[in-house]
């Protein structure tokens, strides 16, 4: 479904997808809940693409999360179905959608709340130097759950519970998220996007399939036991010997060219793999 509320450009192998909601700060109604799987979806069947980059249009806001006007006038949240699991239910990132193409989020304002979902799946976060961080769910009467357990993994479990139990006071600048690894790196307003860019063309130039592969390797050693975890990656990389791209990267080094990486086919590499 094609939605003016969530922008898909292309700039070479890389999509650019951009909240398009400037007069509500960039939350999330249910047009954009309704187009985000469905990008993420037509992404998997498109191996021309090779990392995203998700950002916001303007600069007062990458994300707020839930349109908080278009619940109240619909009377609560969207109907769903109380045997619906997390992996049916919630839909909103390349990770939740078992996309793994490198992944890059640029927070051009403020990210806020579910907003906060797009960071803790992210590959790289750069923010603006006007970017702010912070949830304020249990303001607005609703549990704060998923968003800092996806992000307990970067930040830590007292950083995590600061965000949720503060809300608004609890508000950290891009120098604050950058200081407990909420973010990556922090640039000026307007060497944001193309910030953003040059790192999803910098990523774009590995195999396809090792990125993959990586992605989900450290993904499952976020739930897995330590040792379960090591024995899991050891076993995905004897099992990469014999794909092509594990001879080809060492010889295009020695014949000093670009690599010829195969391309995977439109259903990801490793599917029935844990997806974190």
């Amino acid at each position: 479904m094609p939605s003016d509320q969530l922008l898909v450009e292309r700039d070479g192998p890389i999509l650019v997808v951009s909240f398009n909601r400037e007069d509500r700060l960039n939350s999330m109604g249910e047009e954009v809940h309704a187009a985000l799987p469905e990008t993420w979806q037509a992404v998997k069947k498109d191996r021309t693409i090779r990392a995203i980059v998700i950002t916001g249009e303007g600069t007062r806001a990458f994300n707020t999360g839930m349109d908080l006007k278009e619940n109240a006038a619909r009377g609560g949240h969207r109907e769903s179905s109380d045997t619906t699991t997390y992996k049916e239910g919630v839909r909103m990132t390349p990770l939740q959608n078992d996309v793994w193409l490198p992944t890059i989020v640029a927070v051009n304002g403020l990210c806020v709340s579910g907003g906060l979902h797009f960071v803790a799946d992210a590959d790289v976060v750069i923010a603006s130097r006007n970017a702010s961080f912070f949830d304020t769910h249990t303001t607005v009467g609703q549990v704060s759950a998923l968003e800092p357990i996806g992000l307990i993994p970067r930040i830590g479990l007292g950083n995590a519970l600061r965000l949720v139990v503060l809300a608004k006071a609890g508000r950290l600048s891009a120098e604050d998220a950058l200081r407990i690894s909420l973010v990556d790196e922090v640039v000026e307003p307007e060497d944001l996007r193309s910030r953003a860019i040059e790192l999803a063309h910098a990523a774009a130039k590995g195999s396809p399939t090792t990125i993959e592969l990586s992605k989900r390797t450290i993904w499952n050693a976020v739930e897995q036991p330590l040792g379960e975890a090591l024995q899991y990656g050891l076993d995905v990389l004897r099992e990469h010997r014999s794909h092509p791209d594990c001879k080809e990267g060492p010889l295009a080094f020695a014949e000093k060219r670009e690599p010829r990486w195969v391309m995977p086919d439109a259903e990801p590499a490793g599917a029935e793999a844990t997806n974190g």
